[in-house]
C-alpha cells in the first residue's frame, strides 16, 4: 500500500511517542502521558497493586504499539496494530475526558483569568492532535 509523505511522518511521530510515553511511563511507574486514566484507576479502586499492574499494562502495550507502528513502515499491514490503536484512541479518549473537561471543571480556576484559559486551550489542542492522529494512522479510518 502506497503511503504519503505526510502519513509516514505522522506514523513515525506517533509511534516515538507512544514509545516514549511507554518507556517514561516504566521508567517514572506513571504510564507516562496516560497517567490520569491510572489515577482515575487508583480512585476507583483504592489499591496500589491494581494501579502498578494497570501502569506496567498501558506503559508496555505503549510499547508494543510504537514498535508495531514503526515496524509497519517495513513490512505489510499488520492487523494486530489497528486493534492496538483502538485501545488507544479509547484511552485517550478517556485521558482527555478526564484531563480535559472533569479535572479543570472540577477544580474551577481553568477560566479564571485569560493565560489559564490559554493554557488549557494548548493543552486541550495537543490532545486533539494525538487522538487525531492515532485515529489517522489506524488504517480503518485512513
Amino acid at each position: 500500500m502506497k503511503h504519503s509523505v505526510g502519513s509516514v511522518v505522522l506514523q513515525i511521530s506517533v509511534a516515538l511517542f507512544l514509545l516514549v510515553s511507554g518507556i517514561t511511563g516504566l521508567l517514572n511507574s506513571s504510564a507516562g502521558d496516560l497517567a490520569p486514566v491510572v489515577a482515575f484507576f487508583d480512585q476507583l479502586f483504592k489499591s496500589s497493586s491494581i494501579s502498578t499492574i494497570v501502569i506496567i499494562v498501558l506503559s508496555v502495550s505503549e510499547i508494543i504499539a510504537g514498535f508495531f507502528l514503526i515496524s509497519e513502515l517495513f513490512t505489510s499491514d499488520l492487523r494486530v496494530t489497528d486493534m492496538i490503536l483502538m485501545v488507544f484512541i479509547i484511552l485517550w479518549i478517556v485521558n482527555i475526558v478526564l484531563v480535559d473537561f472533569i479535572a479543570p471543571i472540577g477544580g474551577g480556576t481553568t477560566f479564571s483569568s485569560v493565560s489559564s484559559v490559554l493554557r488549557y486551550m494548548a493543552t486541550l489542542s495537543s490532545h486533539l492532535m494525538v487522538l487525531g492522529a492515532l485515529i489517522v494512522v489506524t488504517k480503518k479510518y485512513a
